[in-house]
């Protein structure tokens, strides 16, 4: 099902530039955040390695909005959501403040630039302090192939969070497309439980796949039941296989499927690209 090519060096530092997603890893790839800046590349080859370093300028303090006017009221133990969308990201998190204001959560996004041909995604997961409405963070960001850690201070309101690149804005926990958690299950192979919402027979995934990896899904149903599957991509390059629970492929390599389920059990749904990485939508309903 898919091209098992190596990430090319020069497409993670593209996305990171798109993204202003970076951090200091084994390779000493250092990123600085800008808020509007393009950023400047240099790289220097040796005999084994190239060394690469993405510089920008200093990133400025994030700019008040209406919503941060309360900012310096201390936000209550709980769980909160929110959303960015831009031209070329789509981007979730999911935030814990403890009644101690310690701060752990997730930040789960795509990125899309089809005029570049950058299709991919990333996942950070942060734990940190809370004072006032300033959280300083240590942030793990795994993009592709690459681990990064770095330390910032993000801004979190009830209404808001700026990470100083981008601004996120209050959603509704139970409306998140899916979960943090399971994406990175799905990014690193393991199986993800379809789950429906109270009362629904369907829903949609949202989320990306990088060449030579795969996701895979699981959607318990019984015999006689009939599974509708539908994959959508930016490239048109994401297809399926659906595996029986006795391991047997019910169909492979497709973009939908229509079927009625021959036993009890898990079925496998699992997503590949065709060629590169691949940003899709994976319909998934059962009746």
């Amino acid at each position: 099902m898919i091209n098992k090519l190596l990430l090319p060096g020069s497409l993670l530092i593209a996305l990171l530039s798109i993204t202003g997603c970076g951090g200091t890893n084994s390779n000493s790839a250092s990123v600085s955040s800008a808020e509007t800046s393009t950023p400047t590349v240099t790289a220097t080859s040796t005999t084994e390695t190239t060394a690469t370093s993405i510089s920008q300028t200093s990133q400025p303090s994030p700019t008040s909005t209406p919503g941060d006017k309360q900012a310096s009221k201390k936000l209550a133990a709980g769980t909160y959501c929110y959303s960015a969308k831009t031209k070329t990201l789509d981007a979730q998190a999911k935030l814990n403040i403890s009644s101690t204001s310690k701060v752990d959560g997730t930040v789960a996004a795509t990125i899309q630039n089809p005029e570049q041909s950058y299709y991919t995604s990333y996942n950070q997961t942060l734990t940190g302090n809370l004072v006032g409405d300033k959280a300083k963070l240590k942030i793990v960001t795994k993009i592709e192939n690459d681990t990064q850690n770095r330390q910032e201070t993000w801004t979190i309101t009830e209404s808001s969070l700026n990470t100083g690149r981008e601004s996120f804005q209050k959603v509704d926990c139970n409306i998140l497309t899916v979960t943090y958690e399971e994406k990175a299950i799905a990014q690193t192979g393991k199986p993800v439980q379809v789950k429906f919402a109270p009362g629904a027979s369907s829903t949609t995934i949202k989320n990306s796949v990088v060449r030579s990896d795969r996701n895979t899904y699981l959607l318990g149903a019984k015999s006689g039941q009939q599974m509708n599957l539908k994959i959508t991509s930016l490239e048109n390059n994401a297809v399926f296989d659906v595996i029986s629970p006795d391991g047997k492929a019910v169909e492979q390599e497709a973009t939908t499927w229509s079927g009625k389920l021959p036993a009890n059990g898990d079925y496998q749904i699992i997503v590949g690209g065709t060629r590169g990485n691949a940003t899709y939508e994976l319909t998934v309903e059962i009746k």
